[in-house]
């Protein structure tokens, strides 16, 4: 199924603690070792996002930290809207709000900064101490959770290949529970309230305690703190969602669920060569997708080939980087021709990087006679990649190649933006944003990040062994390769109760966002839904 085109309980959708830097823009995940700082990525895409200007230079996008003075914020009333969807042929009527809350400091009282979010609440309900509540808050440093919100997670969807154009959508999750789509300061229209204190915001511990500030005023102001909460995020700001459970918890606001729309993998599970043994498995479920294995393989299902992929990688692949040079040479043979067999990757391709394919390398080959390359965030979506480009005569030079594109996000992220803006104006009334909305990159500078989401989450079930956790394993997604995210949970330090009965893996036949992908939606919808209702009991 081809991803969204463009534009696109309480239950909590948050990334937490100790997250990755860099919305995946283009990096190899399994070369980026969770624990370290990292700055100057932010948001999804193909390029690093531009770093901040200087203070005294014209800068008309990038946020600028050191400017001396940013904008007023007002704290007027959220704009509202009262409206209806037809939902498995039923009408569901709702209010959709869309403001800015403050986050204030406990000891001075001031507001550090102002978040922007959406929020939708079924009408009618006369108990909401029973009606779940989720909280979406984004992905990476630098990315909207109206991603998540108008891509297909929301009441409205974002209409595939047409500008300015939404839908209901039947797959949304306001049958199940109120949803809040927070925006992270630096993301959509949520701002620090002097630019020189973002810095201070953009580190893992900063950001939880940021988050878990806008949820417990949330709670007060709509009085909604019995509400069963649950929280989830995606990308590499999933992290962010087993942190804040954690923190909310030792603050008095209980979270009964974590949903992670993918997973920010720990270092075990992609350090030295076991990096390799856990991306394998992605590179042939791409091979597969495109046509690109022998027909006894591509006729399979995906579920078969992922099975297949899974052997192969645990069986003779790992006999093979744990033997090395130690292999006879009717060993190495087979092993070339077997991972040839199953990656659709030349023999003298894989002989010439020692049978260990690294993610750039393997984005470039598989489509090399077509001159496309693999998108991170969805493998199945492909797009012509520029050859450096050379000057001639006196002075020849080598201009730097084009920086990487991730074409699934290029594709999708500027219909979705223009459909979401437009969308707040028209149906929410909503006209005060501050500026520009930063959907993907250019309202966070440099991020320090530290930690991993299995750490985090295993702090948070021995803190509370009820908690629930819910995780989308995405075949096609390189950025959080499916057999590593199965590795972390196999790993994961918790109780056997807790692995036994507490932990949901639902595996999609989609990228990193499943929610854009129009049959994978209906699979994680459902699949999300019994986990809400379940956790909410």
């Amino acid at each position: 199924m081809r991803p969204l085109g463009l534009s696109i309980p309480v239950v909590l959708c948050v990334a937490v603690s100790g997250w990755g830097q860099g919305g995946r823009r283009g990096q190899n995940a399994a070369q980026q070792p969770p624990g370290n700082a990292t700055a100057g990525r932010a948001g999804r895409g193909g390029a690093e996002a531009a770093p901040a200007a200087p203070s005294g230079n014209l800068e008309f996008y990038n946020f600028d930290p050191a400017a001396a003075a940013g904008q007023a914020f007002s704290d007027s009333q959220p704009a509202e809207s009262h409206q209806k969807i037809t939902v498995n042929g039923q009408t569901l009527a709702y209010t959709a709000r869309a403001g800015f809350l403050p986050l204030h400091n406990a000891t001075t009282g001031q507001s550090e900064a102002h978040v922007f979010y959406t929020a939708y609440a079924k009408d009618g309900v006369s108990d909401t101490s029973s009606r779940p509540l989720i909280f979406f808050l984004g992905g990476a440093p630098g990315v909207s959770a109206a991603w998540q919100e108008f891509g297909g997670l929301g009441p409205k969807r974002a209409a595939e290949g047409a500008l300015e154009r939404w839908h209901d959508n039947p797959n949304t999750l306001l049958a199940q529970a109120d949803l809040v789509f927070v925006n992270p300061v630096g993301t959509g229209y949520s701002r620090p309230d002097r630019p020189d204190r973002g810095p201070a915001l953009w580190n893992t511990a900063a950001d939880v305690a940021s988050m878990a500030e806008f949820v417990r005023s949330f709670v007060v102001h709509y009085d909604r703190r019995s509400s069963p909460l649950f929280l989830a995020g995606e990308d590499f700001g999933t992290g962010r969602a087993a942190g804040l459970a954690s923190y909310l918890g030792e603050h008095q606001v209980p979270v009964r669920g974590v949903v992670l729309l993918s997973m920010t993998l720990g270092g075990d599970a992609v350090a030295g060569e076991t990096q390799y043994l856990t991306m394998l498995p992605s590179y042939i479920m791409a091979a597969w997708h495109h046509k690109k294995l022998a027909p006894e393989l591509n006729k399979m299902s995906s579920e078969e080939i992922a099975g297949q992929a899974r052997r192969f990688a645990s069986r003779e692949y790992l006999h093979a980087l744990y033997k090395g040079d130690r292999m006879t040479g009717e060993e190495r043979t087979k092993a070339i021709a077997d991972l040839s067999r199953y990656t659709g990757l030349s023999k003298a391709f894989l002989v010439s990087n020692d049978l260990r394919v690294a993610l750039e390398r393997f984005k470039s080959e598989l489509l090399r006679d077509q001159h496309h390359v693999l998108s991170n965030s969805d493998a199945r979506v492909a797009g012509y990649q520029p050859a450096p480009v050379f000057g001639g005569g006196r002075g020849a030079f080598a201009l730097p190649p084009t920086a990487p594109i991730d074409f699934n996000i290029s594709n999708v992220s500027g219909g979705l933006s223009t459909a979401y803006e437009a969308y707040l104006r028209r149906e929410i009334t909503f006209s005060s944003g501050n500026g520009i909305f930063y959907l993907t990159n250019g309202g966070v500078g440099a991020y320090t990040s530290t930690g991993n989401d299995d750490v985090s989450l295993a702090a948070a079930f021995a803190r509370n062994p009820n908690l629930r956790l819910f995780v989308s394993v995405n075949y096609f997604d390189l950025n959080s390769p499916f057999y590593a995210a199965e590795y972390a949970l196999a790993h994961m330090n918790v109780a056997p109760e807790v692995r036994s009965k507490n932990i949901t893996v639902s595996h999609l036949e989609a990228g990193g966002m499943p929610y854009l992908d129009s049959k994978a939606l209906t699979k994680l919808h459902g699949d999300l839904a019994t986990f809400v209702e379940e956790g909410a009991r």
